[in-house]
């Protein structure tokens, strides 16, 4: 009886150990996630009482690479010039 109760926890055992090594020998994509790797933050200083200027960036999390992307330099009557407009480019055409 106890035979045969180790022969079939020896044989479960051995099917565990198995299919773990199965499992394990598969191509499993452990690359870092690619969400949230970029990510965009705006920025603005005044250059004086009448002028100020605005912008974002964008930062590439995996690279520490940052880029501007966006400026504008805005009058005191909230219109202004568009120096840089890159918002709609992918982050590797941008300048």
């Amino acid at each position: 009886m106890i035979k045969s109760r180790l022969l079939w926890m020896f044989f479960g055992a051995l099917s565990l150990l198995t299919v773990l090594l199965l499992v394990g020998a598969t191509d499993i994509d452990i690359s870092a996630p690619n969400y949230g790797r970029y990510q965009i933050s705006s920025w603005s200083t005044r250059v004086n009482n009448n002028k100020a200027v605005v912008g974002a960036f964008v930062l590439d999390t995996a690279t520490g690479e940052t880029k501007n992307v966006y400026t504008r330099l805005v009058n005191a009557d909230g219109m202004g010039k568009v120096l840089r407009n890159d918002l709609h480019k992918t982050f590797f055409n941008m300048k």
